[in-house]
């Protein structure tokens, strides 16, 4: 089975990905608090994650650290449900929007929802992630 890597078109289709997602998030009020800096380099480090996430190499790891890191760039954003919705859906939308198969956008759900869950709970001091 090919790849969600490969199927998005490798490292220029999740750049595409990104960086329409970021032009998105940048216009949202409700995801907008939690990107304060839109200079940052938000959509590559995103591409990166993405590509070693789903089958590409593992330039996340190298450059960045991978894993922990990512878990370490949510912390103490305290996202909320409503932004996490907002976030699933702007990247659902910047994946159309980009015009990713139609097989990737199936594929890649199950990572936007566990992915965008797990940050929304690692976002909170450990004592007030759940319940809540």
């Amino acid at each position: 089975m090919i790849s969600l890597f490969e199927l998005a078109g490798g490292d220029a289709g999740l750049r595409a990905l990104t960086e329409r997602f970021y032009e998105r998030v940048f216009e949202d009020p409700v995801l907008l608090p939690l990107f304060q800096d839109p200079g940052a380099p938000h959509a590559e480090r995103l591409a990166l994650w993405f590509a070693e996430l789903l089958g590409g190499p593992p330039e996340h790891t190298l450059a960045r650290g991978g894993y922990e890191v990512m878990l370490g760039a949510h912390e103490n954003l305290r996202i909320s449900e409503p932004q996490r919705q907002a976030w699933v859906g702007q990247i659902e939308q910047a994946a159309r929007d980009v015009g990713l198969p139609v097989e990737f956008q199936r594929r890649f759900r199950p990572y936007v929802d566990g992915g965008s869950t797990l940050c929304m709970r690692v976002s909170w001091p450990t004592d007030e992630r759940w319940p809540r």
